[in-house]
């Protein structure tokens, strides 16, 4: 009997073979074997701090479920072939997401099943939700708009679709205006932690909710793998390498660890450590390697593809949108309400003018009609 959720159980095997597929990681033969690591030849040793991510690949194994009736084939019938999918992606990123998909299953006829495979990869891979079979409750949660991988469309224009660049450079005059632990305090604002990087730095104006792109650790790992590339890469090249583009990885690194939180200062840590200890926040997020993960000149970031996200909760900590008791008391300050306070104070004014000539008239009584 072919099993529901083939993907649910995960070994330390297979995530070692899946850090090797996504970022070329090298692991030692004791790590192999389940022995003690014998680092700094094996990268497996820095498997601890993938532990955000990690977490991540399991829920969404948990979550890949086949529906399939007796005798078919389902398009993941173990990790291997998920592993099959994201090498097939890297390998060629400019082919049309309905050649992919022929390509890879050729033998397994379900072609809804097939779909959520190659979505299942891109999300593993890349930390995006490619998929058009269903609304993704996270995504709508996060007020990201569905926007799927259409087959005739290849991975790199997707890719380069979802991200597009706004460059704006006035946001280095803006930054100290946006830490979160004054976004917090001046607008009441809450950060959440987000697993779909197209949902980095979204703002819920309603609900005065944040969405933060947490996984640093995975951030790292991308940086890793087009450190001193040529500037020139173009996003066919990076993915082939398994990587986002390196610009909008720096980029989302750098609005949180140099902008909302920076980390030289004390009241934005503290607002990073309770968010990590609350939230669920990535621990290593609160770690600045710069050294590991960026080149000499990529000290200042240029932004390009947050600006609008930024520019967004620059307008907000300017001017707070109303909640709460504010917005009830400027909710009733509508002309209605002003004219009935009009109304109001006239009507106060009589009887005020009125209690007064009262009094002068008492006063003068008892002047004139003294009581012996």
């Amino acid at each position: 009997m072919v099993s529901q959720f083939p993907l649910s159980k995960v070994t330390t095997l297979q995530l070692q073979e899946l850090t090797q597929i996504l970022w070329s990681w090298s692991t030692c033969a004791e790590c192999l074997a389940g022995k003690e690591c014998n680092p700094p030849a094996c990268s497996w040793h820095r498997s601890p701090i993938l532990k955000p991510f990690f977490d991540f690949y399991k829920e969404e194994m948990l979550s890949y479920r086949s529906d399939l009736k007796q005798g078919q084939k389902a398009a993941l019938e173990s990790h291997e072939d998920l592993f099959a999918i994201i090498k097939k992606l890297k390998a060629s990123p400019d082919a049309k997401r309905v050649d992919l998909v022929e390509s890879l299953f050729s033998d397994r006829p379900v072609r809804s099943d097939q779909e959520r495979a190659v979505d299942l990869g891109v999300r593993v891979m890349l930390m995006v939700n490619c998929s058009a079979s269903r609304q993704d409750s996270v995504l709508v949660e996060d007020g990201n708009h569905q926007f799927p991988w259409r087959n005739d469309v290849t991975f790199t224009d997707y890719v380069r679709g979802i991200f597009s660049q706004k460059p704006h450079p006035g946001i280095i005059h803006i930054k100290e205006n946006l830490r979160a632990f004054k976004l917090k305090k001046r607008s009441g604002l809450i950060f959440e932690p987000t697993d779909d990087i197209r949902s980095h730095l979204n703002f819920d104006h309603k609900k005065a909710v944040v969405k933060i792109f947490h996984h640093a650790a995975f951030l790292k790992e991308q940086l890793k793998l087009t450190k001193n590339e040529p500037q020139s890469m173009s996003v066919s090249e990076s993915l082939q390498l398994g990587a986002l583009p390196r610009a909008l990885a720096l980029e989302t690194l750098d609005s949180i660890q140099n902008i909302l939180f920076q980390l030289t200062e004390s009241k934005s840590k503290a607002l990073l450590r309770s968010l990590i200890s609350s939230s669920n926040f990535d621990k290593d997020i609160i770690s600045y390697d710069f050294s590991t993960v960026c080149n000499p000149d990529e000290k200042e970031v240029t932004y390009q593809y947050f600006t609008t996200e930024l520019g967004d909760l620059y307008e907000e900590q300017s001017n707070p949108t109303p909640r709460g008791v504010k917005k009830w008391f400027e909710k009733k300050s509508g002309a209605r309400y002003v004219m009935m306070a009009t109304i109001a104070g006239i009507i106060f004014a009589v009887l005020s003018l009125g209690l007064g000539a009262f009094q002068a008239w008492i006063g003068w009584q008892q002047w004139q009609h003294p009581v012996s």
